[in-house]
């Protein structure tokens, strides 16, 4: 017993380090090249001409020439566009995108504010310029646009329009940005257009950037920053954290994004419009940037050259991603338990469609699983009974063999035998729940249902930590008392105190500070996840009362 539960305490613990090890991001290297070319060896550096994508720095003197155009254009002038979805603001300095709030979500819990999802801090970082690799044009950041529109509003009986942003050289070279919305969608269309009016050749590579700032939206400990993308059919994501030195990444580029923990920016290149590279580029500040570089385009004299973007700001919800027919729904993955997640959230969104409340869900997801694995958990905890009756029948035989390590080992797992038990059955059983519960620990930490969504009381986001406010700030754990993390506590205690020991006081010291360790570590933890775990405890003492009480 003494070695199960010594054993017991390392898996504890090796729980929530392999954990942070399983689906913490992968660090990626330098120059990744996530599909070899034919001819180099996978890992080998990816393509010169893909290293090299990146936009040079427009000559002074052209950028200048730029700019006092610009300014005696005037007052720039913005657009609105309205969606059932969400109402975005497009500027024609540069043709992009300025802001976007979500209608159906709300900044702050308990606001009325809608959920901007642009966040940068100069105009120059907004998401959608475009740049060209040898400087064929000036950055669009640089350039004044003029819009077709003046404003933009969709309704049922006009579920789709488009607005344009057009710039000419005056040397013969025209680029147009064109962008289509639909009614009920967060999706935007984005074609642009380059038109070669002069009498010279175009060959040179766009650059569409991706940039935010996505700042951070709440205390979870588990939130995420950072960059996400699919390429030769493998999601791969980045901490923001992670990233220490630009990378670029070649294959087939599906698409590229930014995000958080429940929102995302991402960019699509359509079938005909393949990327070379696809870069990240290391944070300044807290700015997120990601450079989507196209294959080399050639327009010829008097020719003109379209290339074909889905773009999509909004949740990281597969309900809403997977109707696209973008692949966007893989940006919702839970990590390397993410097939039994997945399961698992059809059952919570399920279990609140007749609850209406994800607290209540948690709790009835918690008791099914409970059920599922009480066979299991039964077998353990009898397991350990029985290693607690034969505890007096080892320690003497540990006193009488204790000068020979080889013969005490046999003559204890000849006494295992001799009584039928498995020292090995209470851990076993254990083992095999532990992927259920990284999954349920990385749905309830990552899931956007609950997102501002109550419970009860003094819980009034489930993917927060909770806080009962008390007015006075508490080292570490902030504006509040941890109410039901310190519950969560208190109920690990209990069931350690009802679990069967062997009376030895340093394997007894050994699990006391386990409750104190998973206190500490859930303080910060969504409320959900600490919610599940709590209640989880709780059936567990139950079922723990029964066998002492019951069970022979």
């Amino acid at each position: 017993m003494e070695k199960n539960a010594i054993l017991a305490f390392v898996l504890s613990m090796a729980v929530f380090a392999a954990y942070f090890l399983i689906f913490s991001p992968p660090q990626p290297p330098k120059t990744v090249q996530e599909k070899p070319a034919a001819s180099p060896k996978e890992g080998s550096p990816a393509p010169k001409e893909a290293v090299q994508a990146q936009p040079p720095a427009v000559s002074a003197a052209q950028t200048t020439a730029v700019e006092k155009q610009d300014a005696l254009q005037g007052p720039v002038k913005e657009v609105k566009v309205q969606t059932k979805r969400f109402t975005a603001v497009f500027t024609e300095q540069g043709g992009v995108l300025k802001s976007q709030k979500l209608t159906s979500y709300r900044e702050t819990l308990g606001g009325k504010e809608p959920k901007e999802i642009i966040h940068v801090s100069s105009p120059q970082q907004y998401p959608l310029h475009t740049e060209w690799v040898k400087n064929s044009l000036p950055p669009s950041s640089a350039l004044r646009f003029t819009a077709d529109k003046d404003t933009v509003t969709l309704t049922p009986d006009h579920p789709q329009d488009a607005l344009s942003f057009q710039w000419s050289s005056g040397q013969g070279l025209t680029l147009v940005k064109t962008y289509r919305f639909h009614y009920d969608s967060y999706r935007i269309d984005l074609e642009v257009t380059l038109q070669n009016r002069s009498d010279r050749p175009l060959d040179d590579n766009l650059v569409l950037n991706l940039e935010n700032g996505f700042p951070k939206s709440s205390d979870n400990s588990t939130a995420f920053r950072g960059f996400l993308r699919l390429i030769d059919g493998r999601y791969k994501e980045t901490a923001v954290g992670k990233v220490e030195k630009e990378e670029v990444f070649t294959g087939k580029i599906r698409w590229g994004a930014l995000a958080d923990t429940y929102f995302m920016e991402a960019a699509v290149p359509l079938e005909e419009n393949p990327l070379a590279s696809l870069k990240i580029v290391k944070p300044a500040s807290d700015q997120l940037k990601m450079s989507l570089i196209s294959a080399p385009l050639q327009v010829g004299p008097q020719g003109e050259k379209r290339l074909r973007y889905a773009l999509y700001l909004g949740p990281r919800d597969t309900r809403i991603l997977k109707p696209l027919g973008l692949d966007l729904e893989k940006a919702v993955n839970f990590g390397f338990f993410d097939i039994i997640a997945k399961p698992l959230l059809w059952v919570l969104r399920f279990f609140n469609g007749f609850l209406h409340n994800y607290g209540w869900s948690i709790i009835l997801l918690t008791v099914l699983v409970k059920i599922l694995f009480w066979p299991l958990t039964h077998k353990s905890y009898k397991s350990m009974k029985d290693m607690q009756k034969l505890a007096p029948k080892v320690a003497k035989l540990r006193e009488k063999y204790k000068d020979d390590r080889q013969k005490l080992n046999q003559e204890i797992m000849a006494l295992y035998k001799t009584y039928k038990v498995n020292p090995m059955g209470g851990c076993l059983p254990m083992l095999i729940q532990i992927p259920v519960f990284f999954a349920l620990y990385s749905l309830l930490g990552y899931a956007i249902e609950l997102r501002h969504a109550p419970f009860l009381l003094w819980i009034n986001d489930l993917s927060a930590p909770d806080r009962l406010p008390i007015g006075v700030q508490i080292p570490y754990v902030g504006n509040g008392i941890p109410v039901l993390t310190l519950l969560m506590g208190a109920s690990m205690f209990i069931q350690q105190k009802m679990t069967p020991t062997t009376g030895d006081p340093t394997q007894a010291k050994l699990m006391l500070f386990l409750p104190v360790i998973f206190t500490f570590m859930f303080i910060n933890f969504a409320s959900g996840l600490v919610l599940y775990w709590l209640v989880n405890n709780l059936l567990s003492i139950g079922q723990q009362y029964y066998i002492n009480k019951y069970v022979p």
